[in-house]
């Protein structure tokens, strides 16, 4: 959690900064494309529960997408909602072969969003709130699903180069989505409990 602290101050910061007096502005929804971070490999380096060898992780980021949905409270206060799709946070395989597998995780989110505008049209954003995630897994030694809630802190830059379209890129990490200490622990095949981070850019509809 330590390599997160900047992270998370960031959010805090630009958060608590913001000014809570004005007319709202209109909703506004937006789309987004980029990567994750794959779960470490402390949380895949594990009992493939076969010959007692180890599994090693053989991917270290794949695709994210995410979409959400705003109201904004002031000018600089809004309410998100948003759904992510992480893909795979991880893939394994066994030396040899015999083992392989990778987790999938989504998760719909609900933050406070908190922005500083540095100009007419550019401003920064932090955002805190929780997120609600699924967690699958499926390995040639058994499948696992999870599912639970978890903190979600972002920070990220947004540019409106009209009245109505922008873009966005931000990042977002998810605290912990898994159940048990790593993918295969022991022989028993479940979600790894670890931190997941995106980083997206794409484009925002204001209303």
């Amino acid at each position: 959690m330590n390599k997160y602290l900047p992270l998370v101050s960031v959010a805090v910061v630009l958060f608590s900064g913001v000014a809570m007096a004005g007319s709202p502005k209109a909703p506004y929804v937006g789309v987004g494309y980029g990567i994750n971070t794959s779960i470490d490999d402390n949380d895949l380096s594990s009992d493939c529960g076969v010959g007692g060898v180890a599994c090693r992780e053989v991917c270290d980021t794949d695709r994210a997408v995410n979409a959400y949905a705003g109201y904004p409270l002031s000018p600089n206060l809004a309410v998100e909602a948003g759904y992510t799709d992480m893909d795979y946070t991880a893939r394994i395989e066994q030396d040899g072969g015999a083992v392989r597998g990778d987790q999938q995780s989504k998760a719909l989110t609900l933050s406070a969003v908190g922005r500083k505008p540095l100009s007419a049209n550019a401003g920064l954003f932090g955002k805190v709130g929780a997120a609600y995630w699924d967690s699958e897994v499926e390995t040639t030694a058994g499948n696992a699903d999870d599912s639970g809630f978890t903190p979600v802190v972002g920070v990220g830059a947004e540019y409106n180069f009209s009245e109505h379209m922008g873009v966005r890129a931000g990042i977002d990490h998810f605290v912990s989505m898994g159940e048990q200490s790593k993918i295969i622990e022991s022989g028993v095949v479940g979600t790894a409990d670890t931190g997941v981070t995106t980083a997206t850019v794409g484009l925002h509809y204001n209303f």
